[in-house]
């Protein structure tokens, strides 16, 4: 059994002597010391000296007011330590309140794209292509579109680009129930002969009849009007020489669009025509061709719409002091008009496909000679 000699440890506590402090020594490395000189012996530190890290703490705090412009020295007292809120927002205070001290922020320079060499030799292989396309296709298209111009000028039944013109057809234009019927000579762009007759609906079991003779033959405006607008498209392509180069893409798009206003006219002279009112109608001087000639309340009309020739009759009436008219119309196929028109349709395409990669390609050689200068002053 073990024996404890003293006081019970557990029944009541004891005070324990406190031992005497560890000193520790200061030490002082023998580069920092003079040359010549011995460093001193260690002395004994008391507890009862300030710390040493309260001079470092007032050093650190003599820095930042000096950064921040601020001239007064730091207490010594050091109540108010420099990492406390109301310190940082002072110092932000006197370091940004003053315009004096602040400065502007650097104007930004826009990035400079550099090209790789993938995109030089693209862009360089797509600038000879270009150059090819005008020095070569151009003239290939060019002359692509005038055999197809002038097949379709030798399809007009008119005088044009070496065409004689002056090609008959007939054609008889009927509406059920035996409403209306004509048999009409169509040469070149005028009705030369015609034999018309039609049911006047103010009396269903009359039949108005009448001619038109060769002596006074029906003028068709849309067919020469067509004509016109072909041939000056096909002016266009042989005012430009086949050895002449083109130097820019303007040059072509002016070509180009020349050409193509003219196709586009000469399509819609003949697909959308220009409807006459009935006033202007009865006093042209077509209607004074007719044999015999029609009362005042009926007329008659000849045009042509896509590939249909159209007949119409009229009839006036007035209800209650308004006047108003009546229709009744015929039509029939008309073979080189199919024909025309198609030719018109394929040339208009391709002269806007070579137009469109023109505009292409001119846009994309911009925006190269825009990037070799901007990789050039990158480098």
């Amino acid at each position: 059994m073990l024996k404890f000699s003293g006081p019970n440890w557990f029944s009541r506590p004891q005070s324990r002597k406190k031992s005497k402090p560890h000193h520790r020594p200061s030490v002082t490395f023998w580069d920092q010391q003079p040359q010549g000189q011995q460093p001193p012996a260690p002395q004994k530190t008391s507890r009862k000296k300030k710390s040493c890290l309260r001079p470092v703490e007032q050093v650190l705090q003599q820095q930042v007011s000096w950064s921040s412009g601020d001239s007064s020295q730091p207490s010594s007292s050091g109540e108010e330590s420099i990492f406390s809120r109301q310190n940082s927002i002072r110092q932000s205070a006197s370091s940004y309140g003053s315009s004096a001290s602040r400065r502007p922020p650097p104007p930004r320079r826009p990035a400079r794209r550099v090209m790789t060499e993938t995109e030089k030799d693209e862009a360089l292989n797509l600038q000879v292509e270009f150059e090819w396309v005008l020095h070569e296709e151009v003239h290939s298209v060019l002359k692509q579109l005038h055999a197809i111009l002038v097949e379709c000028a030798h399809r007009f039944p008119v005088p044009l680009y070496g065409n004689e013109g002056k090609k008959q057809d007939k054609f008889v234009l009927t509406a059920a129930p035996e409403q209306l019927k004509c048999v009409v000579t169509l040469t070149g762009d005028s009705i030369t002969h015609a034999d018309i007759k039609f049911k006047v609906q103010r009396q269903q079991q009359q039949t108005q009849r009448t001619t038109i003779t060769q002596d006074y033959p029906w003028k068709i405006q849309q067919v020469q009007d067509a004509a016109n607008h072909l041939q000056q498209a096909i002016n266009h392509i042989d005012n430009v020489d086949s050895s002449y180069n083109f130097k820019t893409s303007d040059e072509v798009l002016h070509v180009l669009g020349n050409i193509l206003g003219a196709l586009q006219r000469g399509r819609t002279s003949l697909v959308l025509p220009r409807k006459k009112p009935i006033d202007e109608l009865m006093k042209s001087r077509n209607m004074k061709a007719l044999s015999p000639n029609l009362p005042e309340d009926l007329a008659i009309s000849f045009y042509i719409q896509s590939h249909k020739l159209i007949f119409v009759a009229y009839q006036l009436t007035n209800f209650q002091g308004t006047m108003k008219f009546d229709s009744c119309q015929a039509e029939c196929s008309v073979p080189w008009l199919n024909e025309v028109l198609v030719l018109f349709t394929v040339a208009l395409q391709l002269c806007q496909q070579l137009k469109d990669k023109i505009s292409v390609f001119s846009q994309y050689k911009d925006f190269t000679v825009g990037s070799r200068s901007a990789s050039a002053l990158s480098y």
